[in-house]
């Protein structure tokens, strides 16, 4: 019949201690690996964003593969300092900022 160290015991207490620092390298090396998962996540959505949108802009383009990039910059310079445009993007951005606030029900 093996004995048991009692728990009070310092052999017993530096095991312990030994299996939650082996446990605790673990999670650290589990939270590395996810936050590498998380980046590489955050990348393609990024990437899949500006090619979305970029696509969105070229269709209003005419010849887009003949205009060079600072003439897009500068048309898109010019549009976006049009009146009903600044006044679209501000509405826009509002709506998307009350849509995401969230009431606190203690108020």
């Amino acid at each position: 019949m093996p004995l048991t160290q009692p728990k009070n015991s310092l052999s017993y207490l530096r095991s312990e201690k030994s299996k939650a620092e082996q446990k605790l390298r673990s999670c650290q090396h589990r939270e590395k690996i996810l936050e590498r998962q998380m980046s590489k996540l955050n990348r393609r959505e990024r990437v899949h964003r500006l090619c979305t949108r970029a696509g969105m802009l070229e269709s209003f383009l005419v010849c887009p593969g003949e205009l060079t990039d600072d003439q897009v910059m500068e048309l898109l310079k010019i549009s976006f300092r049009q009146p009903e445009v600044v006044l679209a993007l501000t509405k826009m951005v509002h709506d998307v900022h009350e849509r995401s606030n969230v009431q606190n029900p203690l108020e």
